[in-house]
Parts: C-alpha cells; structure tokens; sequence
C-alpha cells in the first residue's frame, strides 16, 4: 500500500509551495525544485485533488472522515505517521524527500558530516559548539533584539544559554517555567542563569491544569499524546502574556535528547531481544490483563518484553505504550509498523541504530515535542528555532550514531556545556517536563473526558475498549497512581477525542 502511495504521489498535480520553516530557501537549488526537511514542524498537506494547505482542518469538506490509521498511529506512537493525516483524502508531504514539478525525485541529501564518533571528548564537544554557533549566528541574524531561550536548566537548554554568552548575545532572556515556590529544578535554572551571566524570568502556571483540552482543535493543526501538554501549554501560555507585544526570536532545546541521548536506549533494546519468546508472551499478557495499572518494577519490565513481542524493534522503540489489543483495537497495527519503516528508511538508510535516531526526531521529536508550545507562540507572532532538528545538526548525528558507544548519553554536549558552569550543575538527574503531582489525571473534569472518550458519542469511540478505559476512570477518581505509560496513553485518548470534537 505504501509504494501505491509512492506511484499514485508522482502523478498527483503538485503546485510549488511557499518557503516555510522546515522547508528553507537554502535548500531550495531550482525554481520548482523544494524539500520537505527530515525534522518539519510546519506539517503541509495535499488532498486527493491535488491543492495544498498548510493545515489539513483548512482542506477538508463539511462531512470529513475519520482517518482509522490515524488514531492507531496516535494511540501507539503519539503522533501521527506522514504521509497521514487526521481526515481521509488529506495527506501530508513526506518530510524527508525532494520534490520537483509534479514529481517526488527521491529522498533529501543531508550533508555527509565526518563521523565526530570517531573522536577524543574534547574534539566531539569542539563540533557540537562550532555547528551550533553557526546555526544560531545564522538564525538570529541581525535582530534588534536578542532571542528568548525557553531554559528548563537541563543539558539542551544550558548547552543553548551558554553558546548564546559565548555568541555575546548577553541580552538573551532565559525564560523557566516553574511548579511552584518548592521546584527544585527551577531553582537550579537560576542558578545555571547566574553562572551564564544571562538574564533569567521565571513564570508560573496561570490555568487550570486541563485547560489545553478546551478548544485543542482549533490550536493545534494535528492531535498528538503526550501529557506534558498540559504545562507546556501554560508555559507557552505565559510565556506570550509575559512578552506582550513584543515578537521575538523563541529557542527552543528539543531534539538533544533525540540526536545525541538514544545510544544507550538501543543497547538495552537489543538485550531485550535475547530474552526467550516464551518468557515475552508470558510478560506481554500478564501486563495487558492485570499490571497496566500497577506502577513498579514488574510492570516496567513486562511492558518493555510486550513492547517487543508486539512490535517490530523500530515501533518497539518508538512506541509510547504497548496497550494495543487492552485498550484499543489493531486493525491498522501491521500497516502503520509497515509505513514507519519504510519511510524513515527511505532517507535514514538500512542500519538499524541510525533509522532508530531518524525516527525519534522525526516522529517524536518533530511531531509531538514541539507541537505541544509551537502553534501558540507562532499564533501570537514569535518565530521559532530547534537548533538541534536543523539539517545539518541530524546529518551529523545519524552520520555518528552507527560507531557511537557513548557511556554517558548526551556526552559531548555535557562536555561542553561543563566549560561553561561548574560540573556538578550539568552530571546530575534531570526530572522531566512534567507536573510532578500529575494533579491533570485527578481532576473531575479529566475524568468526565475520558469517560466521554469511552462513550458511544465519541468520534473516537470504535476503536476504543470501553471496559479498561472505564476501570481507569475508576481508579483515577479513587486516586490511584497509574504507571507513566498508561497515564500518557490515557492523555493520548482523551487529547485525540477532544481535538476531533473541536476541529
């Protein structure tokens, strides 16, 4: 089905597409001659009649249809597999691949970079500054002012901060998003700040904390499942009211994690597959029928061995949960796999380490991260930049990733930044984006949408159990602390359902 789509692409009447973020002029070589980049946060679409948009709500009819493959894709990987997308007749350009006239000609050519793998700490961390200046040089241009840098105080962030004091853009405002008088990792941002000598603000939430379910459909120009939505929304949230009317350059760390960080990630993988099959079918139905809902080790263990019985090792890895078959159907399972692998491999190539990195910052990185800040921002004037998902900073972790055997993940990116702040502030435990109380999943009105998600007026509803999805409920109103795969699988469900009902 998926080379149908490649045959029928080639005959479809495609009109040349404004330059956009993602898809920059610098790459463009001839006047009907455009790439869509690997890591393209704007999303551009065609329908079956060959028009394009910007926005696949902007192209559908009155009655549009829901696209089944869609939400499997969405329940299982978090976003949604290009070229679909959330309607039936809608489908998005594939990132990745060059297009001339009313031809695709093939994949894009990434810029062949030495393999920095090869080289001693120092050198490896001497790349990474030198291509990151450029990029940020290259970005910030001449601008009045200096960016704003959304800075968590983590690695990707401080590594941002401190090439923008090297730069001698002193005047960039680090801006933190804060839990609370009591977050730790806020205090520790200022700290960093202080050590930078940049200027630091810290924000705190302002809405509820489902407030982002309100209206997402017409916010967001595709559903995605990730729960840390609900502050990235209000940060991003009061990021704007802080800036005002000013229209800023915004940074914005994600893809670190995705291009330097995954090495360790794919040598456990390959361990898990060594484990007898018998042993994984065991573990993958004992967690779909009692441990989805019991946090601690067993069910982070049967999770990983159901993970790899299900699936083929790339979705395995990308995958947010393996809750297929327990919550949600699998009629699509085997296509979607199918449809991810070949068009990761289609410009990532065949080995499997490098196809695992293009993946995640292509998909998850590109698809879900950035979605959850990104569409707010630009509907209030910022522009943005994700210096680590240019093309130039992939080429040179997928030229890297196959010989690299980092013991430390993000290894030159902590060496690095470690010439700027004192090493203890960059070699520690980094919690992730999240509210740490997860007080979203206990609200009432988190639970009435996941009810209503399981209920029969759902658009999502056929391909839902409702039997799990209300024993969630349940233990959600009684309290319950669920595992971080089945809470962020919920979040998917009820995000998906909410942004159908208010596209």
């Amino acid at each position: 089905m998926f080379k149908t789509f490649f045959g029928e692409l080639s005959l479809i009447k495609l009109r040349y597409l404004n330059t956009v973020r993602g898809s920059r002029r610098k790459n463009i070589t001839h006047p009907d001659k455009y790439e869509i980049a690997p890591c393209d946060t704007q999303g551009q679409f065609f329908d079956d009649l060959g028009r394009t948009g910007l926005s696949p709500n902007s192209m559908v009819g009155k009655n549009p249809e829901i696209n089944d493959a869609a939400v499997f894709s969405i329940l299982q990987f978090g976003a949604i597999i290009p070229p679909l997308s959330p309607w039936k007749g809608i489908h998005r350009f594939m990132p990745g691949y060059q297009y001339q006239g009313t031809k695709m000609i093939g994949p894009v050519e990434l810029r062949q970079d030495k393999d920095i793998s090869i080289l001693n700490p120092e050198q490896q961390a001497d790349e990474v500054e030198q291509l990151l200046d450029k990029i940020l040089k290259e970005n910030i241009g001449d601008n009045e002012e200096d960016p704003v840098l959304l800075f968590s105080g983590g690695v990707d962030s401080g590594l941002i901060a401190s090439r923008l004091a090297a730069l001698g853009y002193r005047n960039s405002l680090l801006i933190n998003f804060s839990f609370g008088d009591d977050d730790p990792e806020s205090k520790l941002a200022e700290e960093m700040a202080s050590e930078l000598g940049l200027p630091f603000v810290r924000v705190l939430g302002q809405d509820r904390p489902s407030s982002c379910l309100d209206n997402p459909g017409k916010i967001y120009p595709q559903p995605f499942g990730d729960y840390s939505t609900a502050p990235t929304s209000d940060l991003a949230q009061s990021v704007v009211k802080y800036l005002s009317n000013q229209k800023r350059l915004i940074i914005d760390g994600t893809g670190a994690d995705g291009a330097f960080g995954m090495t360790a990630k794919i040598r456990a993988w390959k361990k898990v597959s060594r484990v007898p099959v018998i042993a994984r079918k065991a573990a993958s139905l004992a967690y779909g029928t009692m441990l989805w809902h019991h946090k601690g080790r067993f069910e982070r263990v049967a999770r990983i061995l159901r993970r790899s019985i299900q699936m083929p090792l790339l979705s395995a890895i990308l995958a947010q949960n393996p809750l297929a078959t327990t919550f949600y159907g699998k009629a699509s399972r085997y296509w979607v796999d199918d449809l991810l692998e070949t068009w990761i491999g289609g410009w990532a190539g065949e080995l499997p380490s490098t196809r695992v990195v293009a993946a995640d910052l292509a998909l998850t990185c590109t698809n879900i991260f950035t979605q959850k800040a990104k569409p707010i921002f630009e509907l209030a004037g910022h522009k943005m930049l994700y210096p680590f998902l240019e093309n130039d900073m992939i080429s040179m972790a997928l030229h890297s990733t196959p010989h690299w055997q980092m013991e430390e993940p993000k290894a030159p990116l902590k060496q690095s930044l470690s010439r700027s702040i004192p090493r203890n502030m960059v070699y520690r435990p980094k919690s992730g984006f999240v509210d740490p109380k997860e007080e979203v999943f206990f609200s009432a009105e988190f639970i009435d949408y996941l009810r209503s998600a399981a209920g029969p007026t759902s658009p999502i509803a056929h391909m839902l159990e409702p039997k799990p999805l209300l024993k969630a409920c349940d233990l959600l109103a009684q309290k319950k602390e669920l595992p971080t795969q089945t809470l962020n699988f919920l979040w998917a469900v009820v995000f998906t359902d909410r942004w159908y009902r208010t596209a």
